[in-house]
């Protein structure tokens, strides 16, 4: 019986051992590079209908759209899904609720394309 006692304690030591080593902590490498930036372009919202005789396009403003970008004169792009400008707006005081009239200033922007605005 001794000897199976004894045996039977080296094996819980060994067994035990490794969990008792120290380990040093992991280093976390960041997942975003410092090199990049979040983009300047902001998201006002979507071309809904666009007057080519008159020059006006209207667009519905997204919830989060940043009031800056809806403000009198302030220059908006259009471009499609893929990313391709269509045209360039200027943003009137025609503001009535979610929906914004803007002046076509170059392009033939598209009812759904979306419409961006140039952050500072």
């Amino acid at each position: 019986m001794k000897i199976a006692a004894r045996a039977l304690v080296a094996l819980a030591a060994i067994s035990f051992l490794p969990a008792c080593r120290t380990t040093a902590p992991a280093t976390k490498t960041p997942l975003v590079s410092e090199s990049l930036a979040p983009s300047p372009r902001l998201i006002v919202g979507r071309v809904v209908a666009v007057d080519t005789a008159r020059r006006f396009a209207f667009v519905e403003l997204a919830t989060d759209a940043p009031p800056a970008a809806t403000t009198a004169d302030t220059e908006l792009i259009t471009r499609t899904l893929d990313l391709r400008e269509t045209g360039r707006l200027r943003a009137s005081r025609q503001l009535r609720g979610r929906t914004l009239g803007t002046l076509i200033l170059s392009g033939r922007p598209n009812a759904g394309d979306e419409v961006v605005w140039l952050a500072p």
